[in-house]
């Protein structure tokens, strides 16, 4: 149960990093080179933070406006800048690699009703009678079902790509998700 907690702390903060970013749908989708690097900054990012006393226990507590102030101002975008990012690609970064790590804990939770949502979807996809219009539809409407089971926001867009990535490095994201909290 504390991982859960965690996790949806983690998320909480995903959310109020990525807000403004999910709206975008410009954004690039990251790198496994742009994850490596988040991994490798979190940390410090934490420290930073706290050493600033910008508490993430208290935030967690307060909600996504507590983290959404916590992330904001000049100081944190020069920090930023130091570690070689801008403010606006950490938190699409971040914000997306967290959100996916929440997706893929709920995935290896629960790995048969994911399943039964991807099996039914390949089954829409593969079924002849439909026209192209009736199977998007449906297949929106199983999306946004997965969403809504995951607690996914409703315009978060999962990248295969970018799941894949977080997949691969799902041990060592968690690690420091783990370790900041």
């Amino acid at each position: 149960m504390k991982a859960i907690n965690r996790l949806v702390a983690a998320l909480l903060l995903a959310l109020s990093l990525c807000a403004p970013v999910l709206a975008q749908s410009a954004d690039a989708p990251f790198t496994d080179r742009e994850l490596a690097k988040l991994i490798a900054d979190w940390p410090s990012v934490v420290q930073w933070m706290e050493a600033k006393g910008r508490q993430l226990d208290a935030a967690e507590s307060a909600g996504p406006g507590a983290f959404a102030a916590m992330m904001a101002g000049a100081d944190l975008e020069a920090f930023l800048k130091g570690k070689g990012w801008t403010l606006a690609r950490f938190s699409y970064v971040a914000g997306t690699a967290f959100m996916l790590a929440a997706y893929v804990t709920f995935e290896r939770q629960n790995p048969d009703m994911i399943k039964q949502f991807d099996e039914a979807i390949a089954q829409i996809r593969a079924n002849p009678s439909l026209s192209p219009a009736d199977k998007a539809q449906a297949i929106q409407g199983l999306e946004e079902a997965k969403k809504s089971v995951l607690a996914l926001p409703e315009e978060a867009k999962v990248n295969e790509a970018e799941l894949k990535l977080v997949r691969a490095r799902y041990d060592a994201l968690y690690k420091v998700m783990d370790e900041s909290n």
